[in-house]
């Protein structure tokens, strides 16, 4: 039974989405028995029609019509038991699949490999498709399409011609549902396509949604997804007139081969063949025997839904296992001898970094020295942020080095393995939830270290005086924190229990004079703590606690050195670019 489950869930993706149904292959099996004896017991209203016509009607033994109806309902009572303990089984296989795939799913989709391949958002409505589908009745009906034999094997009992025919009438009814999969497979596809990229659209538009509104760009959008949403109906419609035609045409068959069944049974039943009590237990068997691929025809669309989505979760995952084992999530060793100030000492050796088919950093190699700031200027793109985001390991180079000590970094799990880092993108996004839940990286809320942080970058005061102070909730536009509130957060978070790596991009950004002033003395107390800090910045302001100075031009280092050699070799580019202006 689990190979058969399987097989129903293989997509047409190359890996195999049998993978995600495999712990729970000792679930399927007690279902598969519980849909046996729960088939078998399907039997007991036609034997009790049986016995009531062919022997209690005939005798007229009021004792025998109380046996056998005392029976027929305690084995009536057995079948209802043994469905509700299948149920049972199928709602506990849905938990422990969102438990034993959650996670995975949670951080393959949200992972810096994952999510730039597929949305997060959509990864967990695959998650959640498939679970829906193992605890539905459509699950059910695969388990008891193969007991219609029994029912098969009990009419070939009561006449071979009552068999033969619902042996016809079963591959008619195959043959039905055959054809609706080939007819309703691509629309549904296509249709799930569609929900997807409408789904994308609207998230994405309603994070600007304020931007939008005041730019004037309210009608294009609505444009665009009246577009969008014009195709979604589109492709709904045809799915819901394909499954509707298919429903029609099953339901019509359905009845007219069971009242062709009651037919045949009543000439045998003149012909003196079979018993009237045969005659109207045929038309009860060929109904059971049909209705499991009856229930397939009207889940189908639910089955194609948890199909693809089990193929999707199956791409996300293994492309998350194929890059951590490209990148070999262990921190290797290097060959290099190692440096002996720190095991903190970050060099780059000939660090080349592509996105798409730009090269954005090219052949790189510095050194970047515990308890000096090393800043990194340069004009937009540059590289700046490139190179951050490669030093706290959300992207992987090209090609090259980056030794950490003396450990070559190749992931950020690695990194994270090693040291604690801290990180401010060029873009502060806080997410919803409390001022101390977002400082404390929605860890564990260490109160101490919330406030040191705090009160690091001047922010203690400003959140005593919220109405909740430390408990204020903020949405995902940071509100109710104005810009520079929400940039000193984001610093805050940083250096959150004083990361030994400190990477922080544009840090100064939405600050006004006294958050520039509380940067600066949050800088100078981390480097006298031998902090590896890198700052990325356009404002020379931040020259004053700079000690070395990385100038990035194209994405070539233009110079690297000490900060006062940095600043004449700006000053000579200044005389020079003002000299040929002239």
């Amino acid at each position: 039974m689990s190979k058969v489950l399987a097989y129903l869930f293989q997509s047409d993706s190359k890996v195999d989405a049998s993978l995600l149904l495999k712990p729970f292959k000792q679930t399927f099996v007690h279902m598969a028995w519980l849909s046996m004896l729960t088939n078998m017991l399907m039997l007991v209203p036609t034997i009790y029609m049986l016995q009531l016509y062919d022997r209690v009607m005939v005798s007229r033994n009021t004792l025998t019509l109380i046996a056998v109806t005392c029976m027929t309902v305690f084995l009536i009572a057995l079948m209802a038991l043994a469905e509700w303990i299948r149920s049972m089984h199928a709602i506990k296989a849905g938990v422990r699949f969102d438990m034993t795939c959650g996670k995975q799913v949670f951080g393959a989709a949200f992972s810096t490999a994952g999510h730039t391949l597929q949305a997060p958002a959509q990864a967990l409505k695959d998650l959640t498709a498939v679970r829906q589908f193992m605890t539905g009745n459509g699950l059910f009906a695969f388990f008891d399409m193969p007991w219609s034999v029994i029912y098969i094997a009990v009419l070939f009992i009561l006449s071979p011609v009552l068999g033969a025919t619902a042996v016809v009438f079963c591959l008619i009814q195959c043959v039905l549902a055959l054809w609706n999969q080939r007819q309703s497979q691509v629309p549904l596809q296509g249709y799930a396509a569609a929900q997807q990229q409408t789904d994308l659209f609207l998230h994405h538009k309603i994070r600007h949604l304020q931007t939008s509104h005041v730019m004037g760009m309210f009608n294009a959008l609505f444009q665009r997804w009246q577009a969008l949403n014009r195709q979604l109906g589109e492709q709904d419609a045809r799915v819901q007139q394909i499954q509707n035609r298919s429903q029609f045409i099953n339901k019509f068959v359905r009845y007219t081969m069971q009242s062709l069944m009651l037919a045949i049974a009543a000439v045998l039943t003149i012909r003196g063949e079979i018993s009237v009590g045969s005659m109207i237990a045929s038309n009860v068997l060929i109904a059971r025997a049909l209705q499991p691929f009856d229930v397939i025809v009207h889940t189908w669309r639910q089955y194609i839904t948890a199909k693809t989505a089990a193929g999707n979760l199956s791409d996300l995952l293994a492309r998350q296992r194929q890059h951590l084992h490209d990148q070999h999530l262990q921190i290797h060793p290097s060959t290099s001898a190692p440096h002996a100030d720190s095991a903190n000492h970050i060099e780059l050796k000939a660090l080349s970094v592509k996105l798409g088919d730009a090269e954005v950093l090219k052949h790189i190699s510095m050194t970047i020295v515990p308890g000096r700031i090393l800043n990194v200027m340069g004009p937009s793109g540059s590289g700046k942020s490139t190179l951050a985001r490669t030093l706290v390991g959300l992207v992987t180079p090209e090609s090259g080095q980056y030794l950490l000590g003396k450990q070559l970094i190749q992931t950020q799990a690695g990194l994270s393995a090693y040291t604690s880092v801290g990180y401010l993108p060029q873009r502060v996004s806080l997410l919803e939830g409390t001022i101390a839940e977002n400082v404390a990286r929605f860890g564990l809320l260490e109160t101490e270290h919330i406030i040191a942080a705090c009160k690091a970058v001047g922010m203690h005061e400003s959140i005593l005086h919220l109405p909740q102070g430390y408990d204020t909730r903020l949405d995902e536009h940071g509100a109710p924190l104005s810009g520079g509130q929400r940039q000193l957060i984001g610093l805050a978070r940083a250096i959150y229990k004083e990361s030994a790596l400190i990477v922080l991009d544009e840090p100064n950004a939405s600050l006004d004079e006294f958050g520039e002033a509380s940067l600066m003395q949050a800088l100078q107390t981390l480097k006298a703590k031998q902090k590896t800090i890198v700052l990325i910045s356009h404002r020379s302001s931040l020259l004053k606690v700079t000690d070395d100075l990385l100038i990035l031009k194209q994405g070539e280092v233009a110079h690297c050195g000490p900060r006062d050699a940095g600043i004449a070799y700006l000053n000579q580019l200044q005389t020079i670019s003002v000299a040929n202006a002239t």
